[in-house]
């Protein structure tokens, strides 16, 4: 006998026989014990999930009796009683699906499952199990095409496709299927997908796509449009590969640099991630936290970050300058993700599995040859040279790619007599294979091509056109596969392979000129992301400034190890603002820096000025080029305005850090009164600290930062003013965040006056913006659910918001949450409504003018909780009240 819930209720004998299973009460009650097979179920909780919360009088005799006709037609042994409870000896499906994904073999788990558990049957009580064994089963899947997409990607396109519109919250799935349409060449495709489910995450939830889907979106753009080209003779190595990582959570792939091992790693699918460009073992979460678009945030480290993603995989690539820190990050994030990685030697972490990446054979080497020259040289035909070449090279896919551009100047043969002097005088290791091939390669080329070739690998990551003066002498380096160009969603980006990156940074002597260009090109890219950034253009800047954000890194880091502070001033003062708008917290980081070390630096000025005669170095309308500082000359204005930004960081992360001192200025006393919360200190400062700033952008900025603040003031009319004239200013110049904010602010003062926000709100929400940008769009339309009565919705969306706040670090969001919070609880959970209100009262002024506005009819005599401790509060209920909540009408009265 054979009991089936996969697909609807159903019994069968051993020779596949449908039995009788009798009536649909009688059917939830089989149900119910095949969901926990082999396993004694208590009658009172029996009785429960059958009749739910209003059982009959007779609900035990009425449960012996279903039993009883059960037992008629299963056998007498099919269920047995154990003392007050009932056990179901049959085999089910669903205990073989379980085993399957326990056993982590996602291929038989998918064969199995028949359907939706317990289809057409009506057992609300049972609900909850049909949702975890649902999502078991969609986890299976995505592992599942995880597994089949390296070798088919086009042939899981259709699957795929009906999968997401099927379920199309479900962004592992969404990102599965934008890597399979980029394999197929289909980017603009991969790029829709996107889109597609962006919008219905953004209307239908109010959510923005997670690091996942984020990802998976700039890993298309960053390669597009090319499709990967197929891996020559890796069949044998992807299969290894692919049954290594089913049975082992972490996985290495390890061989000498040019072996292949990026280029197999990446066409495992996963998100990619590379270390190439971060030098210090610390930086490794960074350079995580950079490919998956998370920002990192005061309690919640990118390792929690990227398991509450869910990935399907995680491939950490070149990780072997930097290997303690890769296998510490492993080591936190590999029990419930898969690892990939590659390195020139194993992570040394539990449960890793080495895979040794092998050189091609024969026959796969020549192909690749013959493929790379025909690239190089359309008249290109091979002869007997090739083989010979191959062998020659350690079949080894760098050193035979580099050897095939050149076909266009050497023929094959010639190639072998040069290669043999130049390679095999080196010896036989591999490691020396490659180098000696890359080096011959060098030797070809020009003294010039030399020079830039190694400057430009202070460019760890992709870099447009513009960074090198040698346009001409960049494509001759691109012919000869010395460096690789794609098409980003921006234009032509290049860069070079790391191999290919280290060998020249080797001969690269004096690094200082190198750095200063790139430092030079980053700054006219940062002036154009920050026009964009201050302008209608505001979400085309966010993608720019991502493109560009390790570069920047490198080049302020530089910057301020080298003690040029006017420089990264320069580079860091046009994305300052990303700090608040979108949660850069790296830039608090830079500013506090900057803070330390300005005074010094800034009473050295002269002995740099070389910098401000150099128009290729800082942008001709910067204020370091123009020999003042933007704040009227006063040197105390920088470290000033520096620490307005230390201030919002540790704001953001409701830090209670002290302040660094600097000399007294209108801008150090705005972030003073700023960080302290005092409302009629910063009205009192802030004329003088405006008219210290003559960016307009950053003018408007520092004008709207405290606005939250005064409303706690209670000075609603200078807000409403102010604010209103910003709003305007934003509609007709941008940037959509700022009028975003604006509006939010207008609707948050009406509130407290007692006027209906909702015209605010409902402008606010329509306006278009960034991916990653901080707002409190979630606290309204929660707001809005419950006021039309669907209480769950507005459990629902408040929840989502307050997971986010904490994701982010932006708990300093949280008396706006708790406004709503209790508008939304206090009629069906009081008491919790109660213990948020005793936070709000103590939430500084804003929080204790919304208690005192907002709330009626409620009253609290408990201690306060800080600002993380109450998102945590809030979250626990809303968790617990999702799906439970129901919808029923709101009490009457104000908020």
């Amino acid at each position: 006998m054979r009991i089936g819930l996969l697909g609807g209720v159903r019994a069968t004998t051993d020779d596949g026989e449908p039995v009788d299973i009798g009536s649909p009460r009688s059917q939830v009650v089989l149900a119910a014990l095949a969901l926990s097979p082999g396993m004694p179920l208590p009658v009172s909780r029996l009785i429960d999930l059958v009749w739910g919360d209003a059982p009959p009088s007779t609900a035990g005799k009425a449960l012996q009796w279903h039993v009883a006709q059960l037992r008629k037609s299963l056998g007498a042994d099919a269920i047995a009683r154990v003392g007050a409870a009932y056990r179901l000896d049959v085999p089910t499906d669903v205990s073989l699906f379980l085993e399957h994904v326990r056993a982590g073999d996602a291929a038989a788990a998918v064969a199995v499952w028949g359907g939706v558990p317990l289809a057409g049957l009506v057992a609300p009580e049972l609900d909850a199990a049909v949702v975890s064994l649902t999502e078991e089963w969609l986890g299976a899947v995505e592992k599942d095409f995880s597994r089949r997409l390296p070798a088919e990607p086009g042939a899981v396109v259709g699957e795929l496709s009906a999968f997401v519109s099927e379920h199309p919250t479900r962004e592992g799935l969404a990102a599965l299927l934008m890597t399979a349409l980029y394999r197929t060449g289909r980017q603009a495709d991969a790029l829709a997908v996107y889109q597609r489910v962006r919008r219905h995450l953004v209307d239908e939830l109010g959510v923005e796509p997670g690091p996942l889907l984020r990802a998976a979106e700039q890993q298309v753009l960053a390669h597009a449009p090319v499709a990967r080209p197929v891996l020559i003779g890796r069949d044998a190595d992807l299969a290894r590969v692919a049954e290594a990582l089913r049975v082992a959570p972490v996985v290495t792939l390890v061989g000498p640099g040019g072996i292949g091992k990026t280029r197999l790693a990446s066409a495992l699918g996963g998100v990619f991630v590379s270390l190439a460009e971060i030098t210090s073992s610390a930086d490794v979460p960074r350079a995580v936290a950079d490919a998956l678009g998370i920002v990192e945030r005061p309690g919640v480290s990118v390792a929690q970050a990227v398991v509450a993603a869910r990935l399907s995989l995680l491939v950490l690539d070149n990780c072997e300058h930097v290997l303690d820190g890769a296998a510490a990050f492993v080591a936190s994030v590999s029990a419930p993700v898969r690892v990939l990685a590659t390195s020139r030697e194993r992570l040394s972490v539990a449960d890793e599995r080495v895979v040794v990446v092998e050189p091609l054979d024969a026959a796969a080497s020549v192909e690749l040859f013959d493929v790379r020259a025909r690239a190089a040289d359309p008249s290109y035909s091979g002869d007997g040279s090739v083989a010979e070449l191959c062998r020659l090279l350690d079949g080894i896919p760098l050193a035979i790619e580099l050897a095939a551009a050149r076909v266009r100047s050497h023929r094959p043969a010639e190639l072998l007599t040069r290669l043999d002097i130049g390679v095999r005088r080196t010896g036989a290791s591999r490691h020396r294979t490659v180098r000696s091939a890359i080096q011959w390669s060098y030797d070809l080329l020009t003294s010039a091509e030399q020079e830039l070739f190694c400057r430009l690998s202070v460019f760890a990551a992709p870099f447009d056109l513009g960074a090198v003066a040698e346009d001409h002498l960049l494509g001759d380096l691109v012919e000869r596969s010395m460096v690789s160009v794609h098409d980003g969603p921006f234009g032509r980006r290049f860069r070079m392979l790391e191999p290919l990156r280290q060998f020249a940074s080797s001969l690269l002597l004096d690094r200082g000129p190198a750095l200063a260009a790139q430092a030079s090109w980053c700054l006219r890219r940062v002036a154009e992301v920050g026009e964009l950034l201050s302008g209608p253009g505001e979400v085309e800047g966010v993608g720019r400034l991502a493109e560009l954000w390790p570069n920047l890194r490198a080049a302020v880091e530089w910057a301020l190890e080298s003690g040029d502070v006017p420089l990264a001033e320069a580079l860091v003062r046009p994305v300052v603002t990303e700090l608040p708008l979108r949660g850069r917290r790296e830039i608090g980081d830079w500013a506090e820096r900057l803070v330390q070390t300005a005074q010094t630096a800034h009473g050295q000025r002269a002995v740099r000025s070389h910098h401000t005669h150099d128009p290729g170095r800082v942008p001709p309308n910067s204020t370091i080029a123009s020999g003042s500082d933007s704040f009227g000359g006063r040197e105390a204005g920088l470290p000033g305005f520096w620490l307005v930004w230390v201030a919002e960081r540790n704001v953001q992360g409701s830090s209670s850090a002290t302040l660094p001192e600097v000399p007294d200025h209108p801008l150090s006393r705005y972030a003073r009164a700023y960080a302290s919360g005092d409302g009629l200190a910063l009205a009192e400062c802030l004329p003088e600290a405006l008219a210290s700033v003559d960016e307009p952008h950053l003018h408007s900025f520092l004008e709207m930062m405290p606005s939250g603040t005064s409303l706690g003031a209670g000075l609603f009319e200078l807000v409403d003013h102010r604010v209103a004239a910003l709003a305007e200013r934003f509609r007709s110049t941008g940037p959509p965040t700022l009028l975003h904010w604006a509006l939010q602010t207008l609707g948050y003062s009406a509130m407290f006056q007692g006027r209906a926000p909702d015209a605010f709100f409902d402008e606010a929400a329509d306006v278009e913006l960034p991916p990653g940008t901080l707002s409190a769009n979630k606290t309204t339309e929660a707001r809005r659910a419950f006021r039309g009565g669907d209480l769950s919705r507005a459990f629902e969306l408040l929840g989502a918001h307050v997971d986010e706040l904490l994701e982010t670090g932006n708990v300093v969001a949280a008396s706006v949450v708790a406004v709503e919070f209790i508008a939304i609880t206090r009629d069906s959970r009081p008491g919790e409504a109660a213990r948020v209100l005793g936070y709000l009262k103590h939430a500084g002024d804003f929080g204790a003018m919304a208690a005192a506005n907002l709330v009626e009819g409620l009253t609290t005599d408990l201690p306060g909780m800080d600002d993380r401790e109450a998102l945590l509060y809030m979250r626990s209920v809303l968790s617990a009240g999702r799906g439970r909540s129901g919808s029923r009408r709101p009490p009457a009265g104000p908020a």
